[in-house]
């Protein structure tokens, strides 16, 4: 679920959450887990509805694990009021992965089983 794109679905009139509830879920589930942090467009609105959700997860020590491929330093720079990387980096440790695309990996493994499947072992 994209959590910014389900907040703003609630905007809508036939919608069958209230933001309010959908937020709130967002702060209290017992743990979140964030994908790709930093890939949508950050907006004032955007930086407002996580910094929210941050603010009472860290307040009330809920455990979060995010993922993302910006730094915490450039997540600092890219939610420009600074709120979100600060909680951030409050809330988390940095586990650094290698710097390989696992996508590519796969991409590469799945072409040569076609090969394979095509050609059979040349």
């Amino acid at each position: 679920m994209n959590l910014l794109n389900e907040v703003r679905k609630t905007y809508q009139e036939q919608s069958e959450n209230g933001t309010y509830e959908l937020v709130n879920m967002f702060k209290t589930i017992p743990l979140l887990v964030i994908d790709d942090l930093g890939v949508e467009k950050a907006t004032e609105w955007s930086e407002e509805m996580m910094t929210q959700i941050f603010d009472e997860r860290l307040s009330n020590k809920r455990p979060t694990i995010i993922t993302s491929n910006y730094s915490i330093q450039e997540l600092s720079k890219k939610y420009v009021a600074g709120r979100v990387g600060s909680r951030i980096e409050k809330m988390v440790f940095p586990v650094p992965m290698p710097e390989e695309s696992v996508r590519s990996i796969v991409a590469q493994q799945e072409n040569e089983e076609l090969v394979r499947l095509f050609f059979g072992n040349r």
